[in-house]
């Protein structure tokens, strides 16, 4: 059920176990920049966006680099002088460029002690929408994207009513700048730039980012020679409508693809395109398709052919011209179909990648090129049966369509949130209520898919419905889609004189057939066996077999409670728990169990609520609660109340036994397959974790729960590397629904990550963040396990003194909040570091207290830790 883990640090336990390790830098701003750039070329934006009148700039463009040009210099704009705080955190050092949009400065972290870019938009643009969707769009893709040619976008925040982005801070200056000293540069460094930015496009276009504005301002060197694309405001995923609508035109005229000028849809090729573009401007020092103005040389791309960079400078390479023609090839298909291709020709032609060679597709050859007869042959006959696939495509796809509609056997159900007919706004809380608890008083079975309720909410949150949104053709349409439910459940209540009154209606889309049920009840304590009643009036109509509503029925369950407020703040914790927010949660499990102190189910919720946040007493006591009272209680319920007394008590064994008893019983359910998930990756079974943890991120690939726990399990399965790809998109989510806990949570996991992949500052620059939430929200257990993460880089970095310091104050807080067993396994870490420095005395005294208590937490691996340690502290 809606239990949350926290990941296990990997901790050294013997200190010369990790003397092999980087040492960790001591965090320091960098040097400050000569030369950045801000955007000066306008951003071309969808004209039904709503823009400022009287001569305000039509750029959406903040511009990723940041050096200001007198073109782009607007007097108007707010200014922020050096030496202003912002946000009580970010200290300006120096403008680096200003626009319309707004301005990027440099600024001093000064909690995390690092310099960082500081990307702040007008405050009276800020009020757009539109404007203010792009901000945040450009933060959520770009974190996507974890790559050391990828700038670093950090987080997304609000003060004095300025909204700001922070980023990395590139030492160095944009393509532009360069260019406009040096006019044109060699092939070789035009090459090494050029691969680098598709390294940068290929881990975009990996995670299914394009970027749509790619352009020389947009492209930073740091003196290091390492590139940095930057800018990812006009980004979007591939098969999305993004920021604008099909038809829209997006990005910078000059830098444009045909089909990006056209208004057409675009996929990873449009920034080939760019890519071309830019190659060729830096080789020749000038653009192709030079015309009067920007929008004619758009219009001659979608019309002509390039012409070869070597025809305008003889001294080029033909085969560094043909790739660059490749790149600007007008049909899609003629491209380069992706960054990994283009790679493949530049290190092919460096050196670095033998047997890569040019090679253009079978229509088109190098400009010039002549092609034989036979093979014009060839290629009309391609043309004609591609022709006649298109004639006939409509047929062909209605025929796969049916095909894989036919190949899905299993039906799904969905129940959505009922609408509160009353007008009464305290009833509010009902609508989710019942859906949750109709849920599983429907019951499960492996033949039935059901929906879990926050697929549900994030569906609803996807297509902008409301919790009362009409439940019109349409919109039940487009939510069956989006969940893939063949069947929905959906209705209204009203409450008259005490009475609730249900009307539900049952919608099998697959057989077209539509069921309506009206229920009602004397009062609210009656309100389970309302549900009850409902469930099995649903049961009975679904298009199953008889064995499915046995399936159903057996594994029908719902919380029982005698009070309508109870179950309101139950099903609130629930929504909390799913979300990783358990300090809301235990407050609302809190006020369950004050309106009724006998409800077993709210005990076991708060029991691994206060597990998870590290008050290991308390959660024991509501735990021994819950079991006492679930002595009566329904099969399902007793056993999820034995499955979580388990867990509380550490003994994982027979959790995971009761938990799989569980998932047979009530398959499809996403909270035990959550702590199966979870439980797995807490006992080392990773490859059943990853199992686990696919299936729901199939079902709802923005649980940003389901996300970090994917990513915990590569990094505990020493996949450091592969771990960042679900971390980022967690902390993505997590920053865009604000969702503080789990972010922190995420940063932590993205910090041992760093850390085993031996970069220790980008550790320490996590865990330093992930602290700085941890102690804003007061998360104890959360923040002792930051200090141990940052004392373990200390102690690697052979800086045993502060290493020291940082696990005391850890032991301290896993002491106030009453944690038993991760007390001796902080003990056994501080010992490491008492023997590394020949304090052996402190080392022994730390060993025995351990061993004490790995002996009544019964973990007989770290007894025999102990013990191998005590005796060789005596050695």
């Amino acid at each position: 059920m809606a239990t949350l883990p926290k990941p296990e640090p990997e901790r050294p336990r013997d200190g010369a176990a990790q003397a092999d390790r980087d040492a960790a830098g001591v965090l320091t701003p960098p040097p400050s920049s000569n030369s950045a750039r801000f955007g000066d070329e306008p951003t071309v934006v969808d004209a039904a966006q709503p823009q400022k009148a009287s001569g305000a700039p039509t750029a959406l463009d903040i511009g990723g680099s940041y050096q200001a040009t007198s073109q782009n210099y607007n007097s108007d704009a707010a200014t922020l002088v050096p030496g202003t705080v912002l946000g009580r955190r970010y200290e300006v050092v120096a403008m680096l460029g200003e626009g319309g949009m707004g301005a990027v400065y440099k600024a001093l972290d000064r909690e995390l002690n690092r310099a960082v870019a500081l990307k702040v938009i007008r405050p009276e643009l800020a009020r757009n929408k539109a404007i203010s969707d792009r901000f945040k769009q450009e933060l959520l893709l770009a974190r996507e994207v974890t790559h050391r040619n990828v700038v670093r976008i950090f987080d997304i925040g609000e003060a004095e009513g300025i909204k700001f982005i922070t980023m990395e801070y590139v030492d160095g200056e944009d393509l532009r700048a360069l260019l406009l000293r040096e006019k044109k540069l060699g092939a070789e460094e035009a090459v090494e730039m050029i691969r680098q930015v598709c390294r940068a496009l290929e881990a975009a276009h990996n995670v299914g980012i394009i970027h749509r504005d790619l352009k020389p301002q947009n492209i930073m060197r740091d003196h290091a020679g390492r590139i940095v694309v930057m800018d990812f405001g006009l980004a979007r995923t591939v098969g999305s409508d993004g920021m604008t609508r099909t038809g829209a035109l997006v990005g910078t005229m000059d830098y444009m693809s045909p089909e990006q000028g056209l208004g057409q849809s675009l996929d990873e090729r449009s920034d080939i395109y760019a890519v071309g573009l830019i190659f060729y401007e830096m080789l020749t020092g000038s653009m192709p398709f030079v015309a009067e103005s920007a929008l004619a040389s758009l219009i001659k791309r979608t019309q002509e052919r390039v012409v070869p960079v070597s025809n305008q400078d003889n001294t080029i390479a033909r085969s560094v011209s043909n790739i660059v023609s490749k790149c600007l090839e007008r049909e899609t298909a003629l491209r380069y179909q992706s960054a990994t291709e283009l790679l493949a020709d530049l290190e092919g032609w460096q050196g670095k990648r033998a047997g890569a060679t040019l090679s253009f597709h079978s229509r088109v050859g190098p400009w010039g090129q002549t092609l034989p007869w036979p093979m014009i042959a060839a290629i009309g006959t391609v043309i004609l049966l591609a022709t006649v696939a298109w004639i006939l495509r409509d047929r062909l796809l209605a025929s796969a369509a049916k095909q894989q509609a036919a190949a899905v056997t299993q039906e799904s159900l969905a129940v959505l949130p009922f609408h509160n007919a009353s007008g009464d706004p305290t009833l509010d809380w009902l609508g989710s209520s019942l859906a949750e608890m109709l849920g599983t008083a429907i019951g499960h079975s492996s033949r039935l898919h059901s929906v879990a309720q926050d697929r549900v909410q994030q569906v609803y949150s996807d297509l902008r419905l409301g919790p009362n949104a009409s439940m019109d053709a349409d919109n039940l349409g487009r939510i069956a889609e989006f969940s893939n439910a063949s069947m929905l459940v959906w209705g209204q209540y009203v409450k008259f004189s005490g009475q609730i009154r249900i009307s539900a209606t049952l919608q099998d889309r697959k057989h077209d057939r539509t069921v309506p049920i009206q229920l009602a009840s004397a009062n609210e304590e009656n309100l389970p066996g309302l549900v009850d009643q409902l469930a099995t009036s649903i049961r009975n109509n679904l298009s199953v077999s008889s064995d499915v509503i046995k399936d159903l029925k057996a594994s029908s369950f719902q919380p029982r409670s005698h009070s309508a407020a109870a179950l309101h703040a139950y099903n609130d914790a629930l929504r909390w728990l799913r979300g990783g927010q358990n300090l809301e949660a235990a407050a609302s499990l809190q006020s369950a169990i004050k309106a009724d102190p006998e409800f077993a189910l709210a005990y076991s919720r708060l029991a691994e609520t206060d597990s998870a946040l590290g008050y290991d007493a308390e959660a024991e006591q509501a735990s021994r609660k819950a079991v006492a009272l679930g002595q009566q209680s329904d099969t399902a319920n007793k056993y999820l109340i034995d499955a979580a007394h388990a867990r509380v008590l550490k003994n994982n064994k027979k959790a995971i036994e009761l938990y799989e008893a569980l998932s047979k019983s009530v398959p499809e359910d996403s909270d035990i397959e959550y702590a199966l998930g979870s439980l797995y990756t807490e006992t080392g079974a990773y490859d059943k974790a990853r199992s686990r943890l696919a299936k729901l991120l199939q079902a709802d690939s923005k649980n940003t729960r389901v996300l970090w726990q994917m990513g915990v399990v590569e990094m505990m399965n020493d996949n450091p590397q592969a771990a960042l790809e679900p971390l980022n998109k967690a902390l993505s989510r997590a920053i865009e629904t604000d969702n503080q806990e789990l972010k922190a949570l995420i940063l932590q996991a993205m910090g041992i990550s760093y850390r085993v992949m031996h970069k220790p500052q980008d550790a320490m620059r996590e865990y330093e963040e992930a602290m700085l939430i941890n102690r804003r929200l007061g998360l104890k257990r959360n923040l002792a396990g930051n200090f141990i993460e940052m004392a373990i880089v200390e102690t690697v970095a052979g800086k045993p003194e502060p290493a020291l310091v940082k696990y005391k104050t850890a032991l301290q807080l896993q002491r106030e909040i009453g944690m038993k067993k991760e007390v001796g396994d902080t003990l056994i870490d501080m010992g490491t570091v008492y023997e590394s420095r020949g304090d052996y005395d402190h080392a022994l005294q730390n060993y025995k207290e351990s061993l004490q208590i790995q002996r009544d937490s019964g973990d007989e691996n770290y007894q025999a830790l102990c013990l191998s340690n005590i005796g060789g502290a005596y050695l």
